[in-house]
């Protein structure tokens, strides 16, 4: 509450001593010159208003990153990527290596599902690819990843 009380002086009086600048600059009485010394005032006033929307727009964002668990999700998403393509490497060492036939990136697919579902349950629950609804799409998931690690894809 303090910070909020000092920054609300802190503006102020920074607007206060740049419209007093202005009207001292201004000798001449006439409403065209009054005019002219109202103008910058206005300016720095709404320039002011700016700058603290921006800060609250800034803390608004951030708290709805934080409230939705975007960080969270992008944490878990490449912690569940480096599974991922842990799962593939186990698998093709399991399988001896390159994956060349059909059957052997079925079977390398099964493998590194079944190891993805000892290893990181919790990730694949965060994003439904776990449990039978979601096990097409878990198939689907590491089968997209598979030829960019097999020895000749």
């Amino acid at each position: 509450m303090r910070k909020r009380i000092a920054a609300w002086v802190a503006v102020t009086a920074t607007i206060l001593f740049i419209s007093a600048a202005h009207a001292a600059h201004a000798a001449d009485t006439t409403a065209s010159v009054a005019a002219a010394a109202i103008g910058p005032v206005i300016e720095n006033v709404l320039g002011a208003i700016g700058v603290i929307a921006g800060g609250y727009a800034v803390r608004l964002i951030h708290r709805a990153v934080v409230w939705l668990g975007l960080e969270q999700d992008a944490r878990v998403r490449a912690y569940l990527e480096d599974a991922t393509l842990n799962a593939i490497d186990y698998a093709i060492h399991q399988l001896g290596g390159a994956i060349r036939t059909p059957e052997a990136k079925t079977q390398a697919v099964e493998v590194a599902v079944n190891y993805l579902r000892r290893r990181v349950p919790d990730a694949l629950s965060r994003f439904d690819l776990a449990g039978a609804d979601g096990a097409a799409d878990l198939w689907d998931y590491v089968t997209a990843r598979l030829p960019g690690r097999s020895a000749n894809g």
